[in-house]
């Protein structure tokens, strides 16, 4: 295991208060989750309960392309509440850690293991994107799952996973290209590859993962639907910014479809 530069923790950003409260109504919601449940079909994965969209399809291929060797050690960055690490590293048989900046996720990471049986194997802690804190050249394999566009600075946060992983070690994710955002997100990238170069990766697939919009639709339409028992279950405050952004996100707020000024992108990176 990756060993922390043992930093004092700092205050958490806005980002990740709203993070903390979305995770711990999440935990209650059956609604939810059937939603996705619902919408995915065979492609949904019930032991990592994602609050993501990444598919049972995305996780077999990270997994793939990681390419990494039994007993070797995997990051996950923007891990959430564990799930998909923790699917691939049982996968490939490696050790795991995720960082995240919500601190409910790792509670809930970290009482997830077992379960997935790592424990011992896996351990996850609240951490920067941007300044992660471990040692240079720490890890066999890095991965992150619909979560690189909440890091405020994507260059920065480029330059991290490559300082971290050792040379020839992979780099798979999910995020999104971006072309039209909401004025108060964090600013996006049209194009990933440009900063992936930048920071010395060689961009070996970079791929539109298939049926992401329909099917992100049809989660937000569900949660709309859904919205006085999704409510009930997880709370105000939560399912506010679920049903803020299924409202948002398809245009239905200001009249911009944001979702189609999006492309979900699965993206192979290899640290030269």
């Amino acid at each position: 295991m990756a060993e922390s530069g043992g930093k004092e923790e700092k205050p958490q950003p806005k980002w990740a208060e709203v993070s903390n409260i979305v995770f711990a109504g999440w935990a209650k919601s059956a609604t939810a989750r059937n939603i996705w449940r619902k919408v995915y079909r065979e492609d949904y994965s019930e032991e990592v309960d994602p609050l993501s969209f990444v598919t049972v399809t995305d996780l077999k291929r990270i997994a793939q392309e990681l390419r990494l060797s039994p007993g070797q050690t995997l990051v996950d960055l923007g891990c959430g509440r564990g799930g998909p690490g923790l699917w691939v590293a049982r996968e490939s048989e490696v050790g795991l850690v995720g960082i995240d900046f919500s601190r409910v996720a790792v509670e809930h990471a970290s009482q997830r293991a077992g379960v997935f049986g790592l424990a011992g194997r896996a351990r996850f802690q609240v951490g920067d994107f941007n300044a992660t804190g471990f040692t240079a050249g720490s890890f066999d394999g890095a991965m992150s799952v619909d979560a690189l566009w909440l890091a405020p600075d994507k260059a920065s946060a480029v330059r991290e996973v490559a300082r971290i992983l050792r040379s020839g070690a992979r780099f798979v994710f999910t995020t999104w290209d971006v072309d039209a955002a909401p004025a108060f997100w964090l600013p996006q990238l049209n194009d990933h590859r440009p900063v992936l170069r930048e920071a010395g990766f060689i961009v070996d697939s970079y791929e539109e993962t298939p049926d992401w919009q329909s099917r992100q639709r049809a989660v937000y339409e569900g949660l709309r639907q859904e919205e006085a028992q999704v409510i009930a279950e997880m709370g105000e405050a939560a399912a506010g910014v679920l049903l803020a952004e299924a409202n948002l996100l398809p245009g239905l707020t200001d009249g911009t479809d944001y979702l189609a000024c999006m492309q979900r992108i699965l993206v192979v990176a290899r640290r030269a």
